[in-house]
């Protein structure tokens, strides 16, 4: 299936945190990190995919997300991914039941569907989650840095420069 918006992207990292946390696959502390893909109309007829990536770890309460640049998807690619879904399909609100990826290897079976954003946008599916990380990781390092409780060090600190002045 083919998310069709960011709370599913969001939704999609977060199920797959808790199914790796479930299957023990990640300790219940240690930190976890997910990556969903999903497509967007920003506006009628311009379709985008976008990668969620979400950072958990609970051990410092820490539970973010952010967003890849938007990779525009050939219009006729998403109008295939929709028709391809029956009206009763359970989840037609939040996605497809035929992913773009299904739909590009129906209809370019050259093309590598584990990077098709290459040949269609001149950039890999890889620097774009590169980049995504990169901004997941610079978030994660500030908020850890930013929200940890002051040490009795840190303390001593400020009273002695307080006593300077």
């Amino acid at each position: 299936s083919s998310g069709i918006n960011a709370e599913y992207g969001i939704g999609g990292c977060r199920l797959r945190v808790q199914a790796a946390r479930a299957q023990k696959i990640v300790g219940e502390t240690d930190v976890a990190v997910a990556v969903e893909s999903f497509i967007n109309e920003i506006v009628p007829g311009t379709w985008v995919e976008q990668y969620c990536m979400l950072i958990s770890d609970i051990q410092h309460e820490v539970d973010l997300h952010v967003f890849s640049q938007p990779v525009n998807v050939p219009t006729d690619l998403s109008i295939r991914s929709k028709e391809a879904t029956p009206s009763e399909y359970a989840l037609r609100s939040s996605g497809y039941a035929k992913s773009i990826i299904e739909v590009i290897s129906e209809t370019f079976p050259d093309v590598n569907i584990k990077d098709w954003y290459t040949p269609f946008v001149g950039v890999s599916n890889r620097q774009v989650l590169g980049l995504v990380s990169q901004l997941l990781v610079a978030l994660y390092v500030q908020k850890l840095v930013y929200t940890q409780p002051a040490t009795r060090e840190d303390e001593n600190e400020e009273e002695e420069g307080m006593e300077r002045t």
